[in-house]
């Protein structure tokens, strides 16, 4: 394991960036940073007025892109509900359903597929590893699991649940 110092040392980096995608000549670095990867999901999603969404409700790991993805979701639900009681079409209580979907969604969804990309990335047992792999190829290979998987991971499936449960 390296110290943060060894990490940042200029021939390290290349190194790095060299077994990852070799090319001639060294990769221009502007900044370098170490980033912990951690998850977090906000106690409530709304207090009063107040409302977060994005990143200042949950924050995800990288792994799969989801958090900008669900930030985005939770930005067209907030609107959505505010517009309606913008409009008088319905109760400023309405504003409740806010947290009370998109919370376990985030948990349920986001949460479950960015730990399961963690863990299958940080796997060293070989074995282990393989078993991951081509339960992913089986997955690609059947059209119905592709696609369940897709829906799944696209989030698309979180949006079809909260517009069945809105119903």
């Amino acid at each position: 394991m390296e110290s943060e110092d060894e990490a940042f040392e200029e021939a390290a980096v290349q190194a790095r960036l060299q077994r990852f995608f070799p090319k001639t000549g060294a990769y221009p670095v502007v900044h370098r940073n170490i980033y912990n990867v951690h998850q977090r999901v906000a106690a409530s999603f709304r207090k009063g007025r107040a409302f977060l969404a994005g990143d200042s409700a949950h924050v995800n790991n990288p792994l799969g892109g989801l958090g900008l993805n669900f930030g985005i979701h939770d930005g067209v639900e907030l609107s959505t509900l505010l517009g309606r009681v913008i409009r008088r079409e319905m109760s400023p209580d309405i504003l409740d359903l806010y947290d009370r979907f998109r919370r376990p969604l985030n948990v349920e969804y986001v949460q479950q597929q960015t730990i399961a990309n963690k863990k299958r990335l940080e796997e060293k047992d070989p074995a282990t590893r393989a078993k991951s792999n081509a339960a992913l190829r089986a997955t690609a290979a059947d059209p119905a699991a592709h696609r369940a998987y897709l829906l799944r991971a696209s989030l698309i499936d979180s949006v079809r649940k909260r517009q069945a449960e809105a119903v």
